[in-house]
């Protein structure tokens, strides 16, 4: 939902078009940098707000520089959709220590299942874009917020991420229904 009103407003095709690398290369250096920032935040304490900004931004620029430039490929949209599961994992690692593991372990699976409900009921020809909340760029957008707050407020930390983990697991679960009503009447 956030990535598609963004589209609207700021033409990030014709941006893309101007940027000479490809996008799978952006699409792996959002991975790297997601991951590379692990042990950067854990081990010397750089803020995770800065690798969260930087890979999502990365993220976001390998489709436009797809479809800016007329290279959109099935193989492309894969590598995307499967380093954004590791991506998603490094975000949540960055807050070890920080929150009961559990919580981060719960929050993990509600994300994966967000994206998992949307790939299986697509996979079943159900369309699924945009059905319910909690889609990447907004799970992207609230672990940054919660990162720069961490950065001034540590102890809204474990709130924030309470709250994450109750958001996507209720919107794990709605999209999941979502996908079994759909089905179910077909």
């Amino acid at each position: 939902m956030v990535s598609e009103k963004l589209r609207r407003v700021v033409n990030l095709d014709r941006i893309g078009r101007r940027i000479p690398l490809s996008p799978n290369l952006l699409t792996l250096a959002s991975g790297l940098v997601a991951w590379g920032g692990v042990p950067l935040v854990l081990i010397y304490g750089f803020p995770p707000w800065l690798f969260i900004l930087v890979s999502g931004l990365l993220d976001g620029l390998d489709g436009a520089v797809a479809r800016g430039r007329g290279v959109v490929s099935r193989g492309g949209a894969f590598l995307d959709s499967f380093l954004d599961r590791y991506s998603d994992a490094a975000y949540l690692a960055y807050f070890w220590g920080r929150v009961d593991p559990l919580v981060i372990y719960v929050a993990l699976v509600g994300t994966y299942a967000i994206s998992y409900a949307r790939c299986r009921g697509e996979a079943l020809g159900v369309e699924v874009r945009g059905v319910g909340f909690m889609e990447r760029g907004e799970r992207v957008a609230y672990l940054f917020l919660v990162a720069v707050a961490a950065s001034a407020f540590p102890l809204l930390v474990s709130p924030l991420l309470y709250l994450y983990t109750a958001l996507v697991s209720a919107a794990a679960l709605y999209r999941g229904f979502a996908v079994f009503r759909r089905l179910s009447f077909k």
